[in-house]
């Protein structure tokens, strides 16, 4: 269920993690440990610079059916992906 950007600007992240400066793996490292510290339903979001970690974590989370992927803002050359643990 993606989400707006609109409807996602007006979210309330539960937990939000900065993956600024960081490459594959560790920004997918940076998702799975804050996913893991949610609780079911919670919002987390990662922030990033690292263009390729918005098609690496929405895939790892989905596959291992971790998070819904809400949506992925982008602004001034960083992302914010917006995930709800499941």
């Amino acid at each position: 269920m993606a989400l707006s950007n609109e409807e996602l600007a007006t979210l309330e992240a539960d937990h939000t993690v900065d993956g600024i400066g960081e490459v594959c793996p560790h920004t997918l490292n940076i998702a799975l440990k804050a996913l893991k510290k949610a609780k079911p339903g919670e919002i987390v979001v990662e922030i990033t610079d690292h263009s390729i970690a918005t098609k690496t974590i929405p895939a790892a989370v989905k596959m291992n059916k971790i998070a819904e992927v809400l949506g992925i803002v982008s602004e001034k050359g960083e992302y914010k992906i917006f995930l709800k643990k499941l």
